[in-house]
């Protein structure tokens, strides 16, 4: 299968999407006295502009550097998509993958809380990663997450994630959303292997 490749994270679609994370944290945070009928009328002349130079598929990898792809648009990882964090990945190997997340008001389940919906989303995609990185790319079948604690959000978390053993097609993993040393939520998965020219893996710069 042919995905369209680029040569890094173009700044400007990274930029764009730091920029409507920015204005999505600020809506939902933003004083009773916010001039809420004017920002949603320059927000939609933005989208107009966006709008008018057509339309892409949403699937764009960037070639990083060292080998491996990053998904720009992808909902968790991708830098270009406003709704992903964006998680960042500090570590991807065969055994394991680790990846670095700040989650803010906007993610905001329980007070003070991240929604335990967004805390499945993570995990779920870091365990994908895992099963990609240990050379069985997967999807997802069955998710199970235990919360231990509520998750706080504008706090640094670390999500890890690891292909624990194969059968087959069936793939077990498991993964952790920690806040510093506390586990906040464990995860564990079965996932159903597919072509890996189906799923580019992603490689770190950093360990």
């Amino acid at each position: 299968m042919s995905f369209p490749i680029v040569d890094g994270v173009p700044p400007g679609r990274a930029e764009l999407g730091s920029r409507i994370r920015e204005l999505i944290e600020a809506s939902v945070c933003a004083g009773a006295d916010a001039d809420f009928a004017d920002a949603a009328r320059q927000v939609e002349a933005v989208t107009a502009a966006l709008r008018a130079t057509g339309g892409s598929p949403p699937l764009l990898l960037a070639a990083l550097d060292g080998g491996g792809h990053l998904s720009i648009n992808n909902p968790l990882e991708g830098p270009g998509n406003p709704l992903a964090p964006p998680l960042s990945w500090t570590h991807i190997g065969p055994a394991e993958v680790r990846a670095e997340v700040l989650l803010g008001a906007a993610h905001e389940g329980p007070p003070n809380r991240v929604h335990g919906g967004w805390v499945a989303a993570v995990l779920d995609h870091v365990l994908g990663r895992a099963t990609a990185a240990a050379g069985y790319p997967g999807m997802t079948a069955s998710l199970t997450i235990d919360y231990l604690r509520g998750t706080p959000y504008a706090v640094p978390l670390t999500a890890e994630g690891r292909l624990e053993r194969r059968d087959g097609r069936k793939l077990y993993a498991t993964g952790t959303l920690r806040a510093g040393d506390e586990i906040c939520a464990t995860a564990t998965a079965i996932l159903v292997h597919f072509s890996a020219d189906r799923f580019p893996v992603p490689v770190s710069t950093s360990d």
